[in-house]
């Protein structure tokens, strides 16, 4: 699929993400100033506590409607998925003509991309390794969003893709949402293990830095 495709087996939050992040990026390629300062507030909250910008809630949640109850605690863990995937996904598609968002890769395909491009004719990069493996481990919402960070720079200076829906999916998982009859633990470990999987796959082409649509 193109990056300005539709998913139709997309739902919740993911559909939300996905359809949030083609528009953006349509306003933004055609020069549109909303989108462009959408954008730069999303890249401006990444940094800050969920919610702590008003304006960048507005923008992550646009069309989003009201999913949630007043009896959970804030932010949701599908807030924290919907907020945490739109504002990284600003800071990876800042200065890109392609959008950075597609269909397909999760966070761990991505970074096994990122990995070997990087890691030249010894295997792929210690650095990176090091920090997927910080990444799969943080037991924080702050510890998790510090080194996600780091590597969608890092994928960004490579120009390559992930599914920022699927992403949103994950983030979700590790906050706290289940699937039916799966409890908290067993979400996270679920998400850990997939990106795990994902990132120690041997990479099917000579030159693992080519960006593509998986």
């Amino acid at each position: 699929m193109t990056a300005t495709s539709e998913n139709p087996t997309r739902q919740g939050i993911n559909a939300h993400v996905d359809r949030r992040a083609r528009e953006l990026f349509k306003g933004m390629r055609g020069n549109n100033g909303a989108a462009i300062g959408a954008l730069a507030k999303l890249r401006r909250a990444a940094t800050s506590d969920i919610g702590e910008d008003p304006a960048a809630w507005q923008v992550a949640f646009l069309g989003f409607g009201d999913r949630t109850s007043d009896d959970l605690p804030f932010p949701t863990a599908q807030e924290t998925g919907v907020y945490l995937a739109l504002t990284t996904f600003a800071l990876h598609q800042q200065s890109k003509n392609e959008s950075m968002h597609v269909d397909g890769p999760s966070l761990g395909t991505a970074l096994n991309r990122l990995a070997h491009a990087g890691g030249g004719a010894d295997g792929p990069s210690e650095p990176v390794i090091r920090r997927f493996n910080a990444l799969v481990t943080a037991d924080s919402d702050e510890e998790t969003r510090w080194h996600l960070r780091s590597l969608i720079g890092q994928l960004r200076a490579r120009s390559i893709e992930l599914d920022y829906g699927r992403l949103a999916d994950d983030l979700a998982a590790l906050a706290g949402r289940t699937r039916k009859g799966e409890n908290e633990g067993a979400a996270r470990r679920r998400v850990q293990l997939q990106w795990s999987r994902d990132f120690s796959r041997t990479p099917k082409t000579a030159d693992p830095s080519a960006t593509t649509n998986d």
